[in-house]
């Protein structure tokens, strides 16, 4: 006499309102998520009030309201000192500085004789449009 054995079936949980659920959130992040490109620094550019068509550099220097010095490159950034600025920026051609609207006028001034004497010939100086 053989015993028959009942197979029983898994219970499989629907996964369809989970991955609704995770699909709305992603789209909730993206949509409430901005991106800052000074969100690490403590920093807040001036506003010009025109539309800027200034192609942006491949090296920018950073100065943020407590005049420190960061040099950002390849999505990049590193605290700099003045001190540093010949040993670390000698080859560089072309750079950009975005400065804290707070600052006084004569400490950008400082900074782009330094960038001179270092060998920088152009400089270009970013704003909020």
């Amino acid at each position: 006499m053989r015993r028959r054995t009942k197979k029983r079936s898994l219970a499989t949980p629907d996964l369809t309102p989970l991955i609704d659920v995770v699909f709305l959130l992603l789209i909730f992040f993206m949509l409430v998520t901005t991106f800052d490109k000074y969100s690490g620094f403590n920093l807040e550019l001036p506003n010009s009030g025109i539309k800027s068509e200034i192609e942006k550099k491949e090296y920018e220097l950073i100065i943020d309201k407590n005049e420190k010095y960061f040099i950002k490159y390849d999505n990049k950034s590193e605290e700099i000192l003045i001190e540093e600025f010949s040993e670390k920026l000698r080859f560089i051609e072309e750079i950009s500085i975005s400065a804290d609207k707070t600052l006084a006028y004569g400490v950008v001034v400082k900074i782009i004789g330094e960038l001179k004497t270092v060998g920088i010939t152009k400089v270009e100086l970013n704003f909020y449009e």
